[in-house]
């Protein structure tokens, strides 16, 4: 069947909500590659020739469930911004749905991540040495980059929540919802 375009006027439109959509395909993309490499080290760690205890088993099979679950709701949420960037119809709710889901989660674990703040920089100046020698000075530059990391990583879940709340509202206004057409 040969392409065809569509005509009209959605079909000329700027669309921010769809520059949004492509912005959660690639980064749940980009979070799936993550959660195949942690899984494989897991799995390397699992099926290695060491015997470790039983506790740290249990951990690392744990690690490996939440990877898999991670991967498949990464993959499913790809799936679900194809749909709406083709602009299927199929698609259009259950991505108002993943927004809102997306923006808690989102908010959820921001929250988490800001109670365990004071933890993270109380560990860290504990491992800081205050003797001056390379490794202190290698250690500190380590735990900068961390700490950069992790301010960067709970100003994004801030800023991802209003910006999902809003492709959420967007998806269902009529204007929007008129552009989503059924399988032919």
């Amino acid at each position: 069947m040969p392409f065809t375009m569509r005509t009209g006027a959605s079909a000329n439109k700027f669309s921010v909500w769809r520059i949004v959509l492509w912005l959660v395909l690639l980064l749940s993309a980009f979070g799936c590659l993550q959660y195949v490499h942690h899984a494989q080290g897991v799995w390397a760690l699992l099926h290695a020739n060491v015997a470790p205890r039983p506790a740290v088993t249990a951990s690392l099979h744990q690690q490996l469930a939440w990877d898999i679950a991670y991967l498949l709701a990464a993959f499913v949420l790809i799936v679900l911004c194809a749909g709406g960037i083709l602009q299927q119809a199929w698609s259009r709710v259950p991505l108002q749905v993943a927004a809102v889901v997306l923006a808690a989660w989102s908010a959820l674990s921001g929250v988490w991540m800001f109670e365990r703040w004071h933890e993270f920089v109380q560990s860290a100046s504990d491992m800081a040495v205050a003797d001056g020698t390379q490794a202190t000075l290698a250690l500190q530059a380590l735990l900068d980059h961390a700490r950069r990391s992790y301010r960067i990583g709970l100003g994004l879940k801030f800023a991802a929540i209003p910006v999902l709340a809003w492709l959420a509202w967007r998806l269902g206004q009529p204007q929007v919802r008129a552009q989503f057409h059924r399988r032919r």
